[in-house]
């Protein structure tokens, strides 16, 4: 995953807006959007250690994805298992119709649950 897909997930994970974020972090909401929109992108260090500190996750986890620092933190305040996080975050490659199509199979496994 690519920093722009981190930052999704680890912003989703803390429930925060660009603009919430922006105020967090101190960055432009619009540098923000715009990292969040240019697959590849990234920010010069001292702008990825300011959103890591206002995600409270790791530049690394911003950089490469999931570490054992994040999966703690999900773990302490989600109500979902971390898998849910991981699944979410890989679903973030897929196209509509493929989404479409787990979703149906997500609710088939619940009809037999």
């Amino acid at each position: 995953m690519g920093f722009n897909e981190n930052l999704k997930e680890a912003m989703y994970c803390k429930n925060l807006t660009t603009m919430e974020l922006a105020a967090r972090s101190g960055i432009n909401s619009g540098t923000i959007s715009n990292y969040l929109k240019t697959k590849g992108s990234m920010p010069p260090a001292d702008k990825a250690l300011k959103l890591a500190q206002a995600l409270d996750v790791s530049v690394d986890f911003l950089v490469n994805g999931f570490d054992s620092r994040t999966e703690s933190s999900i773990k302490q305040k989600s109500p979902f298992p971390i898998e849910v996080y991981k699944i979410a975050q890989d679903m973030t490659e897929l196209d509509k119709d493929e989404i479409s199509a787990i979703g149906e199979v997500v609710k088939v496994m619940k009809k037999k649950a």
